[in-house]
């Protein structure tokens, strides 16, 4: 799958690096996280997931946005009584039973994004700044726990616990969440239009 971002994408922001070689490679690692924060490919592609049914007319689908769907099977049998509507599908009848344990509801669609949303490309382009940064420093883990330092009179703080950093590139939680929220499934609906 081709990277969130690319070398033309750092050459726009100005980030100089030395090793292509290193951009590249940070270029890949960068847009794992970020795709697996999102909890989907993000990139503009055909899909096919399997997700459990619920005990609901309404069925969300785990990327955004969703352009079309163009199979469903529910246990594996094909069906054709469903209706796209955003970034679900609903139908006349539940999708799974109550009290019952759900049915495997498996879409082939059309999602994502072409091109890819430009404060993605950003983000994606800022870690590996911070990467390439990191990396002159001594690499990944290097100074991991150092929080400040000062010259004059010599002091030096370090993080601890949940606020220390090993690698740069490691995103922050509300980024996460943010991405997760954005681009991932938002949440289960319930007992929606009984």
């Amino acid at each position: 799958m081709d990277t969130l971002a690319t070398v033309k994408d750092l050459d726009s922001y100005g980030i100089e690096y030395a090793d292509g070689k290193l951009a590249g490679k940070l270029l890949e690692s960068v847009s794992a996280a970020v795709r697996d924060a999102a909890g989907c490919p993000i990139t503009r592609g055909e899909y096919t997931v399997t997700i459990p049914g619920e005990t609901s007319r309404r069925l969300d689908l785990p990327m955004r946005p969703v352009i079309s769907v163009s199979r469903v099977l529910v246990d594996g049998e094909q069906t054709g009584d469903w209706k796209l509507l955003g970034n679900a599908l609903y139908r006349e009848s539940l999708w799974s039973l109550p009290n019952m344990v759900p049915c495997s509801v498996t879409v082939t669609m059309l999602a994502g994004y072409d091109p890819i949303p430009p404060d993605i490309v950003r983000l994606v382009c800022s870690m590996v700044a911070a990467g390439l940064v990191q990396q002159s420093n001594g690499g990944p883990g290097a100074h991991r726990d150092e929080s400040y330092a000062r010259i004059d009179d010599v002091q030096i703080g370090y993080r601890q616990g949940d606020s220390e950093i090993i690698d740069a590139l490691e995103l922050p939680e509300g980024t996460k969440r943010a991405l997760r929220n954005r681009f991932g499934m938002r949440g289960i609906a319930i007992g929606v239009f009984r």
